[in-house]
């Protein structure tokens, strides 16, 4: 591990980890449900914390090999020269968004650790499932951050492989 190649496996196989997992365990609920006639409470509410995770972490993914979702319709009204100051500009006002969120995401995941407060079927400490917010914005703001300081705004295709 050294490249930022690396980097970009590491977040796109933890996505693709989560995914399997969840799959595999709502599986199971399923034949449980249907089969033996049976149900586990805690499959749908762990299915539910792990797609909170994967939420995030995937949204750190996408901004990493810019493959999210962006309009750019507006960005055509500008001359082709003020195009880059404005994908500079929008870089850095999303990242000022991710650094907020990220604080206040860790501030609230720190409360809600000391408070309490447990999932009602698996009794983890809800704390630790939104700790899966602040870390998603968290590797997202620097990713934003290499963005913004990176010369050519659009990734190589060698840098987007995984």
């Amino acid at each position: 591990m050294g490249d930022k190649k690396d980097l970009f496996r590491m977040e796109g196989f933890f996505c693709v980890f989560l995914l399997v997992i969840m799959t595999v365990i709502m599986f199971v609920e399923v034949v449980a449900r249907y089969i033996f006639g049976t149900s586990f409470m805690w499959i749908e509410e762990l299915t539910r914390y792990l797609f909170i995770w994967l939420t995030f972490t995937g949204a750190a993914y996408v901004t990493a090999t810019q493959s999210h979702i962006k309009v750019d319709a507006t960005l055509a009204l500008f001359p082709k020269k003020a195009q880059p100051i404005v994908k500079k500009i929008g870089l850095f006002i999303w990242l000022l968004f991710s650094i907020v969120i990220t604080y206040v995401g860790f501030e609230y995941s720190f409360t809600m650790l000391e408070v309490g407060g447990d999932s009602p079927a698996m009794g983890l400490a809800k704390g630790i499932v939104y700790l899966g917010i602040p870390l998603g914005y968290l590797l997202m703001s620097i990713r934003l951050t290499v963005q913004l300081f990176r010369k050519n705004m659009n990734p190589t295709q060698q840098d987007v492989q995984v």
